[in-house]
Order: structure tokens, then C-alpha cells, then sequence
């Protein structure tokens, strides 16, 4: 038999039947009766209970569960987001080995947990060379009153991670949030149902992921320095109020104001050669998630913008050209293995009706990929994939991710 995958996809919004049409769909495209994991993602309008129960009744009780909420779902032929959308991806094999781990009270405790995640990793035995995907929940708090929701911090939890790993394998991850109002999120682990939680996943034994960054954002300024900040909020940059200095770098004829910032200001950090020429693959950019009125600072996703850091305000420029190239370079990587499956994580601010575009960049992975092999995307709260040959959370991505044997 070897390896097969298949996946499912369902808006129907009674959770349990949504779980069962998802589910029948993606064994069906898989070809078997039975699976050994099932990755499952769904928007924060369904059950987390009854779409298990629904998967469950379909899959048997041996299969391994793994997801958790996402803003949306994209396969081969559907896409949709902020409604009661559901993907399924099953994986039946005789050959690859499946390996899951759990580390829950991530609140306020992301580098302990990434820690405890870490060593669970580190202290297995795999066949061969271990792919890991992580997943963990993106929500800490929903919002009150019109504030900002607060998030569960990547930089921390990979940081921890990486201190008990010391060498990274192949590995991407997702920050899980299921709508794009911060409210509450769950994430299956098997049959249990959990909040908090990071989760790691590695398949080993003749089973290969390459991972491609879709980037979509060039500089639109010079270089301007970081010159105070607090956790994961920048005050003032170039000894401006931060909100200030990005009015000057807008410039006058700019409509745009603060109240404007969250989910459209980008800056971006370039961690290659800053004077050389333009390598889009060595940015990490970071999205500004809301504003601190009382201090004019820039609330953003993640806390590594520090006192000291240079940055540029980045314009967004999702070329779809580029998105097609960039997915059959993927491909090419491949060369003559054969292609399973495809993860596709997207940022749910990549989609058309947060970024303004008239088509959704995921028609071409759709269209490339999903020509190819069975694809499942989720829309994301933050994405983590290497840049410049380091693990780090991103915003403002797509992190493709081709399983081939």
C-alpha cells in the first residue's frame, strides 16, 4: 500500500454532520478504509466535541487526531474563511511512523512550555530523518471592549524549543486562532480537547518535507531603528512616538490613520546583507495587530521587535506571477520523489477580503499544487518556517509545506 493521503472539506454548519462530510470525502480521495492520522482544522463556528465525534464515527478509534482552529480551510477545490469551514486531511501507511506530543499551560509560559515540548521531541528515536510540524494555540485572551485580543507568543515557545533541540529538523508550525476577532480556540490532540496547548507532530521513515516561504511584501522605506519598546509593543522609533514616525514614513499624501494601523502597517526585518541587494527570503515581517492610544505605540503579533532593531515599513505586493513560480520551484525540489500530500499555512491576512485583493493568492497554490497532490491549507494567526537558516515565527506568509516518499 504504502503511503496514501486524502482530503476533505464540508461548510456544513451542524458540526457533527460537517465532521462526517469532511472526513467520508477525504477517505474517499485517499482510497482506504482505514488511517492511521487525521489533521483536521476548522473555523471557530463549529463544536470542537461534535466535529470530533463526527471524524471519529468515520475514521475508527485507532487513527491519531491532530489540529485545531483556524480562520479558514483551503483544499484542491475550495477555499473559504470566517464561515463554518472544515478541512480534513487522513494519512493511511504502512511505512511511515507517527509520532505526537502535548504541552499544555502555555499561557504567560511560552519559553517553559516550548522547554517541555522541546525535550518530549528530543527524546524519542525516529527511522531515518524527522519532519515536525508544530501546532499550538495562537489566543490567549479574547478581546474586551475594543481592545486588541492578546496572543499566545511564538518567539518564546520556538526559543524553548530550540534550546532543547539544539539542531532543528525540517520543521514549520502554525499559530492556531479560528476567526480573525480573537475569540476563544480549541485544538484536538487524539481524543482529548484542549486550550493552551502546543503540539508537536514528526513523520519519519522515508517520508521527506520540503518546506517554501510565499513572501508578498517589499521595503517601502530606509532603515529606521527601534528606539524603545516594551514586550511586544514598539513606543517609538527613531525617538518618535511610534505611530508618529509611521505617519512620516506614509508621508502626507497618505489617507491612511492610526486608527488604520492594525492589520495593514508591515515592517519587515531584513536578516540578510541590509546594503546588498533585495532577497526576499531573508525577511521576517511583522504585522501590527493593534494600537496603544495612551502611548502611540505599535501593538504587533510578536515580541521580538527590541530596542536596537532596524526595520522598514513594508509595502504588500501579492504578485501571483511570483506565487506560481515559487510553487513550481517547490515542486523542482522534489525531483524524481513522489508527492503525497501538501500543508499549505496561510496568514489570514493574505486573504482577499483582509488585503484588498480582487482573487485569493491561494487559487495558484490550488492551481499548481493542488493539480498535483492532495492540498490542505488553514488561514493562520502566525506562521513559523526557517529563514536564514533559522526557525522563527512570521507574519504576513504562506509556508508550503510538499510530504513526498
Amino acid at each position: 500500500m504504502s503511503t496514501r493521503f486524502g482530503v476533505g472539506y464540508s461548510e456544513n454548519p451542524k458540526s457533527k454532520e460537517c465532521g462526517i462530510e469532511a472526513a467520508q470525502a477525504a477517505m474517499e480521495e485517499a482510497g482506504v478504509s482505514k488511517c492511521d492520522l487525521v489533521m483536521m482544522f476548522t473555523t471557530s463556528k463549529h463544536d470542537p466535541v461534535q466535529l470530533r465525534d463526527g471524524v471519529r464515527s468515520v475514521v475508527g478509534s485507532d487513527a491519531k487526531l491532530i489540529g485545531g482552529y483556524s480562520c479558514g480551510a483551503i483544499t484542491r477545490n475550495s477555499l473559504g474563511y470566517e464561515g463554518y469551514q472544515f478541512g480534513v486531511a487522513v494519512m493511511s501507511s504502512d511505512t511511515v511512523d507517527i509520532d505526537m506530543c502535548i504541552e499544555t499551560g502555555l499561557k504567560d509560559n511560552e519559553y517553559n512550555v516550548g522547554r517541555a515540548l522541546g525535550r518530549q521531541i528530543a527524546a524519542k528515536q525516529y527511522n531515518g530523518e524527522p519532519n515536525l510540524l508544530l501546532f499550538y494555540d495562537g489566543i490567549k485572551r479574547k478581546p474586551f471592549d475594543g481592545e486588541a485580543f492578546l496572543l499566545n507568543l511564538a518567539t518564546p515557545l520556538v526559543e524553548g524549543i530550540g534550546e532543547e533541540l539544539q539542531k532543528w529538523p525540517r520543521a514549520a508550525g502554525v499559530g492556531m486562532m479560528g476567526d480573525m476577532q480573537g475569540n476563544t480556540t480549541y485544538q484536538w490532540f487524539n481524543d482529548r480537547i484542549e486550550q493552551h496547548s502546543a503540539i508537536g507532530l514528526v513523520l519519519s521513515n522515508g517520508i521527506r518535507m520540503d518546506t517554501l516561504i510565499l513572501h508578498g511584501c517589499k521595503p517601502s522605506s530606509s532603515y529606521h531603528t527601534i528606539t524603545k519598546a516594551e514586550h511586544n509593543v514598539v513606543l517609538e522609533i527613531d525617538g518618535k512616538p511610534a505611530v508618529e514616525a509611521i505617519a512620516d514614513m506614509l508621508g502626507p499624501a497618505s489617507s491612511k490613520s492610526w486608527e488604520e494601523y492594525p492589520l495593514f502597517v508591515t515592517l519587515g526585518v531584513n536578516n540578510g546583507d541590509k546594503f546588498g541587494e533585495f532577497k526576499e527570503e531573508n525577511y521576517a515581517n511583522r504585522l501590527v495587530m493593534g494600537v496603544d492610544k495612551e502611548r502611540g505605540g505599535l501593538v504587533m503579533f510578536e515580541p521580538d521587535l527590541t530596542e536596537g532593531s532596524d526595520v522598514q515599513l513594508m509595502r504588500r505586493s501579492l504578485d501571483f506571477d511570483y506565487i506560481r513560480e515559487r510553487s513550481n520551484e517547490l515542486l523542482d525540489r522534489i525531483g524524481d520523489r513522489n508527492p503525497l500530500f501538501c500543508l499549505y499555512i496561510d496568514c489570514a491576512g493574505r486573504a482577499g477580503a483582509y488585503c484588498g485583493t480582487e482573487r485569493e493568492e491561494a487559487e495558484e497554490v490550488q492551481n499548481v499544487i493542488g493539480s498535483r497532490m492532495p492540498l490542505l491549507g488553514m488561514y493562520s494567526g502566525v506562521e513559523i518556517a526557517e529563514i536564514a537558516g533559522q526557525v522563527r515565527p512570521l507574519d504576513w506568509t504562506g509556508v508550503l509545506c510538499v510530504f513526498s516518499e
